[in-house]
């Protein structure tokens, strides 16, 4: 006896004149989904149950068409997507965003107490005419220095927030070692491509260095894990839309405030270069080798020895 298979058949019962099976099964359900499947491109098919189960049946004509169909159905249901990597989190994260911090705040307590013998500003802020003339170490000191405290505040909080989910995916020594190499790095290139009428400082390089570590591991990893192409990208242009969004406010052209977007948009794209780098499997495996200790050497060392150059050259 003819069984109507769901909604879209109950009303209208298909007769066929020369029906031969093309699928069958103890399931009801699985006959549902093929004889859906079917009537979806088009192909007239019914479902009849005999003494063995359940089977769907097509015109002689259609058959191997109605073959065809079914076989691209099962290897799309069958076909199983890649898991998910296992998410591992790097342990005391909150350390180094809380060295951070301590770096942050130490410097200009040291400037308030007189403790340097010259003003901070005068030798260590980014001025890309002085660094023309050899004094290179303003790209690692002026990341430590603010015009005000809002501006202090500001990359303290986004900074500790960011270092921590670096730190989190690649450990503390290594992550900050990335962040401090990649906001370097744009601060050298902004000193050669960039006006020179103008000073900048603040930590926000490094800021916007480490999101764009993070957004781009997060696209290199995730890409083969998510279906569709515009879903790959999202958190590449979320990255994108955080620095369009906060990206401005620490640039002072002859004492003034006013944006420094080139800066910004440097440490996104040199963190975003080195998150791709470290997320492919050589990168990984080469980033897993550097010892933490050099690592931490390597995000730290640069900066004293920046600074202690700075106040040499002054005295």
């Amino acid at each position: 006896r003819c069984l109507e298979s769901g909604a879209y058949r109950r009303h209208s019962p298909v007769v066929l004149h020369q029906p031969v099976e093309v699928f069958r099964s103890a399931r009801r359900r699985a006959c549902d989904e093929r004889a859906f499947v079917l009537t979806a491109v088009g192909i007239f098919n019914d479902l009849v149950w005999d003494d063995a189960g359940y089977v769907v049946r097509v015109e002689g004509v259609a058959l191997a068409h109605a073959r065809h169909h079914l076989a691209q159905y099962e290897q799309e249901r069958l076909r199983r997507r890649l898991p998910e990597p296992a998410a591992f989190m790097q342990p005391r994260a909150w350390l180094g965003a809380a060295c951070y911090a301590l770096l942050l705040l130490l410097v200009p307590l040291i400037a308030a107490r007189g403790w340097l013998p010259v003003n901070p500003y005068a030798i260590a802020v980014m001025d890309p005419e002085r660094m023309a003339t050899g004094q290179w170490w303003r790209a690692w000191t002026a990341l430590t220095l603010h015009w005000d405290a809002p501006h202090l505040l500001g990359n303290l909080g986004a900074g500790v927030l960011l270092g921590y989910c670096a730190a989190q995916i690649w450990g503390n020594a290594r992550a900050w070692a990335l962040i401090a190499c990649a906001a370097a790095s744009a601060n050298l290139l902004e000193s050669l491509v960039g006006p020179s009428n103008y000073v900048s400082a603040g930590a926000s390089t490094a800021v916007f260095a480490a999101l764009g570590l993070i957004a781009a591991h997060t696209w290199r990893t995730r890409r083969v894990h998510v279906e569709g192409s515009m879903r790959r990208w999202v958190p590449l242009i979320a990255g994108v839309a955080v620095l369009a969004l906060f990206g401005a406010g620490d640039a002072a052209p002859q004492g003034g405030n006013q944006t420094n977007v080139l800066s910004h948009a440097l440490g996104f794209v040199f963190g975003t270069a080195l998150g791709v780098v470290v997320a492919s499997r050589r990168g990984a495996s080469m980033l897993a080798a550097v010892p933490a200790w050099f690592a931490a050497l390597l995000a730290l060392g640069p900066i004293l020895a920046a600074w202690a150059l700075a106040v040499r050259t002054a005295v």
